[in-house]
Order: C-alpha cells, then structure tokens, then sequence
C-alpha cells in the first residue's frame, strides 16, 4: 500500500510499543495545556492539581505523582490551544508530548493495565511532514514540521546581500541597471533559498510545502525548486514577513492544507476497503468481530477505527499474543488483563501486531471497525 511520503497512519514510536509488549500499570492523561488565559501559570496550577488528585484517589504512589507533576510542568511559550498527552508506565514516563489544537474530546485521567492511546490518535490524526518557507528579497527561512507537533523540528537560514537592495532614487539607463542588478540579487538569494528547500525536501520526505512571503521573491523561489519540490507546493499569497504581519494568516492556511491531506488519505483508504470488500477473495474485513479474528493473527495491515461509533462496547485485552479477544475462551495462554473500551483494545493490538492505525468516521456497515489486511481473508496463512 503506498500511503505516500511521510503520510504515517499509525503515529505510535518504537518505543512505546515495545512497553507495550512488556505490560504494566498504565495511568494516561490527556488534558488542556493552553494558556491563553489572564493568569496562564494559575490556570495551569490548578489543571494540574485537579489531575494529580484523582489519581491520588486512585491510590497512585507519591513518588509516580510528583514524576507526573514534574512532567506536566513547562509549557510556557506554547502558542494556544495546544493540549497534553502524557503516559506512565510503573511510574516511568514513557511518553509526554504537546500537542497543537484544541482537545478533540473529553480530558482523559486514567489508571488501568492498559494506556488509552485513542486520545493520542485522534488529537494527532495522520502524521504529516512538511516545510514552510518564507521567501524575502534579504533571504528566508524553511522549517520543517511535523503535524503531531507545535514545534518545527528543524529550521534553517538563507541571508542574502542587501547592500545594493536599497531605493535607487536617479532614472534612465542607471535606474535599468539597477533593477537588473537587483532583480539578480534576488535571484541568487532564492537560488540558494530554494537549494535548502530542496535538501530538507529530499531528508525528510515532505508531502506539502507551504511557501510565503514576498511576491517576487515567492515567484523566484518557486521557479527554482526542483520539479518535486514543485509539485508539493501551496502558495499563500500573503508577505508573512512584512513589519506586524500575524502568524495566524500563515496558521489557518497550514490548517487548511493539511486538512485538505487527510480528508484525501481518509477517502482514498475507505474506497480502497469497498474494493477489497467488494472482492471474493479481497484483502479487506469489516465489523468488529472479523477485524478482531484478523488482528489475533497478525493479519491487519492498516486498522480503521471509528471510536465514537463503538461507544459503549468492549473487548478484552490480553497481556500476550493475540493480544485481543470477543470472550474468555479465546484468551489461549493468555492472561486476561482486563474488559476494555473495544476502540483501545482494537488499537492497542494493531500496535502490537506492527499494523497502522487510521482513526476515521466509518460507513455504517462496517460496525465501528474495520481493516486492510496484508493477505486476502480467504488465505489460510500469510504466505
């Protein structure tokens, strides 16, 4: 299946799942972390000490709540909304990020034998990388960011000469050099811009790149990426670097694009799965009870859950393989850990089985669940 260049469906790292695989005493948090408020440090105390309270209710260590008050702590310079997804397993941090965007469901505290990682998935959606570069006649900047995060992680500079960039006031045949002289100045300044796009393009597997800033400037830039870097390119047609511009501008436009990305990726997997369902021997189930028979055998290549539509149901978690099963007969050699939100369990085993996750409104008929499967579900084996 090609999901494309860094388009990554199942946004969980290594590491975590490896903890996973090892089992534990799970507290998960998901919780406001903005702080566009008139006393922002006073809000935050008191978000925190409303968590660290309930799990203190929940009998959890002091020695765990202060790790966990230690993690919460330091989210100033955030820029607003932003939320917090936080992760402990037997007291240790496994996994503390900040997350950009407004909660996208209930703040979430919770002590069990499994992590609720729905909270995570659904806030992050698809994991998307891409740059924004804003162009000027001085020079320019390209970051590169990743959709799950508020911070860039990476940014690099261009500086170019600007010391024959200021108004030439005479006229004539002078005033033409100039303008040539200039226009390749600017030139040469978004060569050089559009070198570093090009490279941190081809590091980072980029499916969008967003390009602001001066209008000539963008139109140089553009015209010297490389036909790659071209085709992955939205121009906002606003100087995002011009004295008092605002951030938001460029923020929505952002926005926008990469939701226009997911809503692709999303319809693009759902007609993939009518194919496959359509099919006799198609590489595609549906409903919960055929998506759970598929993930107990590793069979599932990219997981379709639609938590909202299994509100209310559940499954059971195992601390081994399969991982997951509908009744207690199923279990084999496992032990049962535990009746669990069916939309946790269901993600939990996907992780463990190495399958991606798509959090996604499903048609109905699929019953909440469903999955692409790496060999048809008429195979008795993988091989």
């Amino acid at each position: 299946m090609s999901q494309g260049p860094n388009s990554h469906a199942d946004t969980l790292d290594r590491q975590l799942i490896d903890t996973l695989r090892q089992g534990g005493w799970w507290i998960t948090i998901y919780t406001d972390a903005s702080m566009d408020s008139p006393d922002p440090r006073g809000v935050q105390e008191a978000r925190h000490r409303a968590i660290l309270d309930r799990l203190h209710e929940r009998d959890v260590p002091a020695e765990h709540l202060q790790a966990i008050a230690d993690a919460l702590a330091g989210t100033e310079g955030v820029p607003s909304p932003a939320g917090r997804y936080l992760l402990t397993c037997e007291g240790r941090i496994v996994h503390n990020q900040v997350l950009p965007g407004a909660l996208v469901g209930p703040e979430v505290v919770d002590a069990g034998p499994i992590p609720l990682l729905v909270p995570l998935l659904r806030h992050r959606g698809d994991e998307i990388c891409y740059l924004v570069v804003e162009a000027g006649r001085e020079g320019g900047e390209v970051s590169v960011f990743s959709s799950a995060s508020a911070e860039p992680q990476t940014s690099d500079n261009v500086q170019g000469r600007d010391d024959t960039l200021k108004k030439f006031q005479g006229a004539g045949w002078s005033h033409l050099r100039y303008q040539r002289h200039t226009e390749a100045i600017w030139k040469q300044t978004e060569s050089e811009l559009a070198a570093v796009v090009d490279r941190l393009a081809d590091e980072h597997r980029p499916r969008l790149i967003v390009v602001a800033g001066d209008v000539h400037a963008r139109r140089f830039l553009v015209e010297q990426l490389s036909s790659a870097s071209q085709q992955l390119v939205a121009q906002l047609d606003a100087n995002t670097r011009a004295d008092g511009a605002s951030s938001a501008t460029l923020d929505e436009f952002v926005d926008r694009e990469l939701r226009k990305l997911t809503e692709s990726d999303r319809r693009r997997d759902l007609d993939r799965l009518a194919t496959e369902l359509g099919k006799e021997d198609g590489a595609g189930e549906s409903g919960v009870g055929w998506t759970v028979h598929a993930l107990r055998q590793a069979q599932v290549e990219i997981l379709l859950v639609d938590p909202d539509a299994l509100e209310g149901r559940t499954l059971l978690a195992l601390d081994a393989e399969p991982w997951i099963a509908t009744a207690p007969e199923d279990a084999t050699s496992a032990k049962i850990l535990g009746s669990v939100p069916a939309a946790e369990a269901l993600v939990r085993a996907a992780a463990l089985t190495d399958a991606a996750v798509r959090i996604s409104r499903l048609e109905s008929e699929t019953a909440g669940a469903a999955g692409l499967l790496r060999w048809p579900a008429a195979a008795p084996t993988g091989g």
